[in-house]
């Protein structure tokens, strides 16, 4: 056997089997090799960041890639619906598309909310609650005297008093608040 003839059935069978879900997992191992591996190279940011950055890169493309493979293979069980063969294989190709782009639009996002707070949050130890600073409410404190601090009229003529803008029409338009909605 040659190597041209190997090749040729090689790709031929890449060409039978095209599941989409194939291209996203490599897509997805490499991410989730490459992108943890750049950050903790990045000499700019805190250790801490780069940790919690890279765990956080791994672990969705470790969630991301089982949900590409199930999302394709249940999509494509639909195809079984189809009565022509040569239009059933068609079908289960699209399907498996439309299952790995449902998993990238929602699954995956949906499971990496669920999944890696909690999970990060027990390897950081952010999950310890710290106790509120308490106030010590029986010792004896400053008295403010409050005859000093009233604010007098002082009877100026001089001294023009604001009044409040209510209702005021600026072009058409009423000035009375904001509102919202």
């Amino acid at each position: 056997m040659s190597k041209g003839s190997l090749v040729k059935r090689a790709l031929e069978s890449l060409g039978r089997d095209n599941n989409p879900a194939y291209v996203v997992v490599a897509i997805a191992t490499a991410k989730g090799i490459f992108r943890p591996l750049f950050t903790m190279m990045d000499k700019k940011e805190s250790p801490e960041t780069k940790k919690y950055t890279a765990l956080r890169e791994g672990l969705t493309e470790v969630i991301a890639i089982p949900t590409y493979i199930t999302c394709s293979a249940l999509a494509g069980k639909g195809a079984k619906l189809v009565k022509d063969p040569k239009m059933a294989e068609i079908a289960k190709h699209n399907l498996q598309f439309i299952g790995v782009c449902t998993a990238a639009l929602v699954a995956i996002p949906g499971l990496c909310s669920m999944v890696i707070k909690p999970f990060t949050d027990k390897i950081f130890h952010k999950n310890k609650k710290e106790e509120p600073a308490r106030l010590d409410v029986t010792s004896k404190t400053a008295e403010i005297d409050t005859t000093k601090t009233q604010i007098t009229q002082t009877g100026r003529s001089d001294v023009k008093q604001l009044t409040p803008i209510h209702n005021v029409s600026i072009s058409g338009f009423t000035n009375s608040g904001m509102r919202v909605g």
